[in-house]
């Protein structure tokens, strides 16, 4: 039996971490942001949203938040 019902239960884990904070620098540098700032907190938000309702692959999460 899986404990877990749909992506959001799933843990983020170390990994995982490290893909989504690379995905948030490359639209940060993209974008002249830093990362205190509330456009930052929006950015990060959404990108673990998108992880967590399954899209897993860094390079798809990019074109997702590039048109935000």
């Amino acid at each position: 039996m899986n404990p877990f019902n749909n992506f959001r239960d799933y843990p983020i884990l170390p990994g995982d971490v490290l893909i989504l904070e690379g995905v948030l620098n490359k639209a940060l540098k993209e974008r002249n942001l830093s990362t205190s700032s509330e456009e930052a907190d929006q950015l990060a938000r959404r990108i673990i949203k998108l992880y967590q309702t399954g899209v897993r692959e860094p390079d798809q999460i990019w074109e997702m938040i590039r048109t935000i």
